[in-house]
Parts: structure tokens; sequence; C-alpha cells
């Protein structure tokens, strides 16, 4: 496979520096021989993001922090995106927060259209917007500003229009919703499987019921994003944003195995790795492990 790497070094989304260094670290620990091993790798660089002052956060927008730089930075990663697939490659985003889930999947969609689903792997549902974020940071955004629900500048990155439909979002490992998110969740009757479905099913249950529905639909192009914060806070350590009893390796090497087994993976995200926030190179290893993982089980 012809697989493009494009790195996202961004932390305005989250408010929390340091995770705009995965990209950079993750290429010093082999990340382009770890995807070259089994596949042929175009390295597209970094997107450029502007630099500005913590005082600058709220500058552009009261209730959105950094909106500017993370509107202009994802439109970049949206055009670059869109190069990757026409060039007949698979876009590798490498975070970077989340946020950049706003680029990804608009670059995506404008190749693909309406016939792509998401995959979202996360801890956190990511449907906020500006009216139900409690904290304003736009990485708990992405995925409702994708469906074109929220904030007009998020909302219309890369094309005016939605990106995504909703019924063909699939969010799987949540465990730290929001009230809003909650209530949307309920109003889309959004295909939704927590942590606990997943403890309670079983992984092979909820990979099935998963797969069948993409069968269903038959879609034919998914867009894979994945949070390494849907991992119990003890295999990554250095994320922003941990939450307790998350996902164990086996439980999430099995739910990637899956997916990317299917051959309907045509774009990755691979975000929040902070660098900062380690412990012993604990989460640097997980993410190579992981990393590792993707390039060999990529069809």
């Amino acid at each position: 496979m012809n697989i493009s790497i494009i790195g996202m070094p961004l932390f305005y989304g989250c408010d929390k520096p340091g995770v705009e260094k995965g990209p950079e670290e993750l290429r010093k620990n082999n990340l382009i021989d770890i995807f070259q091993e089994n596949h042929t790798v175009y390295d597209l660089g970094d997107i450029e993001v502007e630099k500005v002052n913590a005082e600058a956060k709220f500058l552009s927008n009261p209730k959105l922090k950094y909106l500017d730089q993370v509107v202009t930075a994802n439109n970049g990663l949206a055009a670059k995106v869109l190069t990757a697939l026409e060039n007949n490659t698979l876009p590798l985003i490498i975070g970077g927060d989340h946020s950049l889930a706003l680029g990804s999947i608009a670059g995506a969609s404008k190749f693909l259209g309406n016939d792509l689903a998401v995959i979202w792997i996360d801890a956190h549902g990511d449907i906020n917007t500006d009216e139900t974020s409690p904290s304003g940071n736009i990485h708990g955004m992405p995925l409702a500003a994708s469906m074109g629900i929220g904030y007009n500048k998020l909302t219309s990155i890369f094309f005016d229009d939605f990106k995504i439909k909703p019924e063909n979002v699939f969010i799987l490992a949540c465990r730290d919703l929001d009230a809003g998110e909650v209530a949307l969740i309920d109003e889309l009757n959004m295909n939704v499987w927590t942590n606990k479905d997943i403890n309670d099913k079983g992984t092979t249950v909820v990979i099935n019921e998963l797969l069948s529905l993409i069968k269903e639909k038959n879609i034919k192009n998914i867009h894979l994003s994945y949070d390494i914060d849907c991992l119990d806070p003890e295999y990554v350590p250095g994320t922003g944003t941990p939450v307790n009893h998350g996902l164990s390796y086996n439980e999430s090497k099995a739910l990637l195995e899956s997916i990317l087994g299917t051959s309907l993976v045509k774009s990755i995200d691979f975000v929040e790795y902070n660098p900062d926030l380690d412990k012993n190179n604990r989460t640097k290893e997980t993410c190579i492990e992981l990393l590792k993982l993707i390039s060999k089980t990529l069809k």
C-alpha cells in the first residue's frame, strides 16, 4: 500500500502544550521505517501551525480557544489529505490533538463524498459544540462539527457542508461524555459502544456488531480516528485527558485488527500523544507498538 504520513503539531485544540511534539518524537523513533517495512511511504512533512501567545486564546471567539489558529491549520491539513488521496495513497495523520480530525475528515469527505464512514475510537465523544462544551477546547468538538453541528467556522472547514452523515459515525470505547454529548447521541440515535458495553458484551461481540452495521449500510470507505486515550492510562500516561478504566492493549489490538482487516480504511488519525506528560517512556513504547500493529495489519 502507498501511505502518506502527515504530521499535525497542534496543541491549540486541547490547550495543553506538549502534544504538538508528538509527530517529531515519533519520527525520531522510526515512524517512517515502521511503515516502510510493509508499504511505500511518502513523508509529507508537518502542517504549518501559527504560533501565538496564550493571552490570545480567546481573541477570535470568547467561547472557543484558539479558533482562528485551529481553523487555519485544519484547512491546510484538509488540502494535504485530499492531495494524498488523489495520489492514490492512504493519509496517516499523526497528532497533535484531536481537533485535527476537523481537517482530516474534511479532506477525506471532499474526495470520497457521502460514501464515507468514521470510526471514532476514543475515551471521549468529541461531539460538543461551542454551546455545550464546558472547557472551550476544540478537540472536544471535531466529530460534531464534521456532522455539520456547531459553530459555523468549524462546520465549514475546507468546504461549507457537512462532512459525514451521523448515521455513518461509529464511536467506540467512550467513557467520559458531557451532558450535551449524551443528549446529541440520543437525538441522533448514534452508533455508540461505550467502554462498559465492551466490558459487558466482550470485544468479539462488539466487533461483530460494528462490522455487521458496516456491511448492512454497504459502506465502502472508512476514516479511522484513533485517540490513544481510549486505552487505560496504565498504557498511556502521556496523554492530556486520561480517563480510568479504559481499553486494555489487547482489546484495542482486536478492534484495530478487525477494522483495518476490512480493507475499507482509506485514512487514519493517530492522536493525543504528549511526550511532555509521559512516564518512563511508557506512552511512547505503546504508541510504537500500536503503529507497528497498524503497519502490519493495513491492507
